[in-house]
């Protein structure tokens, strides 16, 4: 989690009302044309006049009792008082043409009762000589650099300095350059002091490629009330490094999601506080003069000769070029192990894989959808995303450096820096525009996905943030409530069903729910799937009454079985949920089979359509006739045919859950196939189960049959 000082912002209309409260526009004009103009005073007299100017000035009565209001507000939320940094925030400082970095005053370790006049002193410095000189026709401009103030809480720094993501000095897009020193930043910001420099690379954070240890004499600390203080630096840490190499790993990483999130190269202001934790302090543009773009042509010509890995396997869901080293991640995977600048590639593009996202390069997958949830978010963050791209796991082997061309659709063995150059010096034409701006405000509550795991005690309607977690969250919600239907049985007492009479014994009712079974109702049973229309249901029954699938024959079993068969249905679920007759729910797209098959318990919920993103199957299986063991390891087998299959599939004792998204009809089709042929296979197994060499055996048996 990015760490930032606690505060709030005094706006641009506040600083627009106080000049006009104060009338200060034209007494501005008016030094200016006298000092300046008619060379009647030097630079620093106009300064000087401009601050007392600033100083005899006014705030708006209401202005000042919400700044003392929120700074109340501020030391209630912390449960503490403290010194308060207030700091300059120009709108359009940072602009493509000029940055005014350094150029506006910030004061540091103000007491809260002089906040009021801090604030009008970095307001006073809007209209120093310096940014005269610099700005030229924007600075009698009222419409121009309109200033807002940011009054945060002062952080007491052990440590500080700034990272540029890129290396400005090499033009090196493979390093980020970190400067460090002992206390605030404020030397290092200023270069008024001697620090160290750490060169990163920024496809490994744990690779610190060069280090110079400066001879750090002096440090600026805060003062007691107020203010700060230059100090000497104890003598035995003055050429010792200011950051350990954990210290640089982590702000590297937190470097690096924030140059991934505004996709652009940065200039940032951190410090690690007194405890060690580590503050982002200020973020801006890193303005860089980048060597001409590589002609096209040149650029075709390199790419020529590079071993491309993958080509064109699957679909792009959001553009980009980013390289690399391959980490292979599953859902479950705890988030924090994913290194900063990797390359992820999973099977699924689940939702659950957000977490990582701020945190990874470019995102493959080897199922997906490019209009899913996943995508979505990928899109919020920039980052490139390919899904669909099959035997992505074999091929791309865990530590492998890659660089993926998610605009081409082509993954390249190594880095590729001159595509990576391309990509860096490419420029984003809309970024500035107002209208891009104000698209990105309206979609932050839009697009991120902050429910994300429909387990979590969390995923709840009362903590649904964005449209985008009110829908995952509806639909969450409606697939729970039909994949439990059989739960609430009594809801369909009144309607009408038919029986399905096969040459299989599976005693099953099916309500129609519109288009799942043929038109005929001159009888009440169904006595051939040919006349079933539903699309998933008559998939399940080709499986389950194919030849050789469903077992006649009586089995044997010891008196253990017997007795655990006479006292209990399942130690995982209570046998009440499952009684009743067998049911079907059908419609030309859904099924929902809900099976008792002697002492054991299928539940299978799916839904198939030309909508990938549509497309599911849910498979619950519970019990079985012997003792403890075997049916855990019964459970096991099914665990591992159903993962060949595809499915994330969790295990509980004998309860088997296993679910299947985004596959397109035809795979899905197959699939529910050999899911019918698994509900038969597996029926009576688990009195065959014996230990884990049996697990292997009816694996091999499984698909060497199908």
């Amino acid at each position: 989690k990015m760490v930032t000082p606690e505060g709030f912002i005094v706006t641009t209309n506040a600083y627009q009302r106080f000049m006009e409260h104060n009338q200060l526009w034209p007494k501005i004009n008016n030094l200016y044309k006298k000092l300046i103009d008619e060379g009647k005073g030097s630079a620093k007299e106009y300064d000087e006049a401009i601050q007392t100017l600033f100083n005899s000035a006014e705030l708006p009565d209401d202005i000042r009792k919400s700044i003392t209001k929120n700074l109340n507000s501020l030391f209630t939320k912390q449960k503490k008082k403290f010194n308060i940094a207030v700091r300059s925030s120009a709108y359009g400082e940072d602009d493509e043409r000029l940055s005014f970095a350094g150029q506006f005053e910030s004061i540091l370790n103000s007491p809260p009762g002089e906040v009021c006049a801090a604030y009008k002193k970095v307001l006073a410095s809007r209209f120093k000589y310096n940014i005269m000189i610099y700005s030229k026709e924007k600075f009698l401009d009222a419409a121009s650099l309109p200033m807002a103030v940011g009054i945060q809480e002062q952080i007491s720094a052990a440590t500080a300095g700034v990272i540029y993501t890129i290396d400005p000095s090499e033009d090196c897009i493979d390093c980020l350059l970190i400067s460090s020193a002992y206390g605030l930043g404020t030397s290092v910001v200023s270069g008024t002091a001697s620090a160290d420099y750490f060169k990163v690379s920024r496809l490994d954070p744990s690779h610190i490629e060069k280090r110079t240890i400066g001879n750090k004499n002096s440090k600026f600390i805060c003062d007691e009330p107020g203010g700060i203080k230059n100090v000497s630096v104890e003598e035995n840490v003055k050429l010792k490094s200011s950051l350990s190499d954990e210290q640089i790993i982590e702000l590297t990483e937190s470097a690096l999601f924030l140059d991934q999130y505004y996709k652009r190269p940065l200039d940032i202001e951190w410090c690690f506080d007194e405890e060690g934790k580590l503050v982002v302090l200020q973020c801006r543009p890193l303005k860089m003069s980048h060597k001409s773009k590589i002609p096209l042509k040149d650029l075709k010509e390199i790419l020529a000769h590079k071993k491309v890995i993958m080509h064109k396997q699957g679909q792009v869901a959001q553009r980009g070029i980013a390289a690399g080293k391959v980490c292979h991640i599953d859902e479950d995977d705890d988030p924090a192990t994913f290194p900063a600048g990797g390359i992820a590639v999973t099977k699924f593009s689940s939702p659950r894989l957000s977490h990582i996202i701020r945190r990874a390069k470019a995102i493959i997958a080897e199922v997906g959808s490019s209009t899913g949830h996943m995508a979505t978010v990928a899109r919020e963050f920039g980052v490139p995303l390919i899904v669909n791209a099959a035997d992505a796991i074999r091929i791309l082997s865990n530590g492998t450096e890659i660089t993926v061309d998610a605009e081409e659709n082509i993954i390249y063995e190594g880095i590729v820096k001159e595509l990576l150059e391309y990509e860096t010096d490419a420029e984003d034409v809309f970024r500035e525009l107002k209208e891009y701006k104000m698209l990105r405000q309206l979609l932050r509550k839009i697009s991120p996905l902050i429910l994300i795991d429909p387990n979590n005690a969390d995923f709840t309607a009362n903590n649904c943030q964005t449209f985008h977690d009110i829908l995952r969250f509806s639909h969450e919600k409606a697939v729970q409530e039909l994949i439990n239907l059989n739960m609430s049985s009594r809801r369909f007492k009144e309607i009408k069903t038919k029986n399905l009479k096969l040459s299989i014994p599976l005693n099953l009712s099916v309500i129609d729910l519109g288009n799942g079974l043929s038109d005929d109702s001159s009888t009440d049973e169904i006595d051939s799937i040919n006349q079933i229309r539903s699309i998933p249901m008559h998939a399940i029954l080709e499986g389950l009454t194919s030849p050789g699938v469903w077992s006649t024959e009586p089995v044997q079993f010891g008196f253990g079985d017997l007795m655990s068969s006479m006292t209990r249905y399942s130690y995982s679920e209570k046998p009440g949920k499952y009684t009743g007759q067998n049911l079907a729910v059908v419609s030309e797209k859904y099924t929902n089979l809900n099976l008792r098959l002697g002492y054991h318990f299928n539940v299978i919920d799916t839904y198939i359509s030309e909508n990938i993103n549509d497309n599911y199957i849910y498979f619950r299986f519970v019990g079985g006739v012997t003792e403890t063991e075997r049916r855990h390891l019964r459970a096991i087998l099914l665990k591992d045919i159903l993962e060949k299959m595809n499915f994330v599939v969790t295990v509980t004792g004998d309860l088997v859950i296993a679910r299947l998204k985004k596959w397109d009809a035809d795979q899905t089709l197959i699939i529910l196939k050999n899911i019918g042929k698994l509900i038969g296979f597996s029926r009576q197994l688990d009195t065959q189960m014996q230990n884990q060499e049996s697990i292997e055996k009816y694996l091999n048996e499984f698909f060497s049959r199908n």
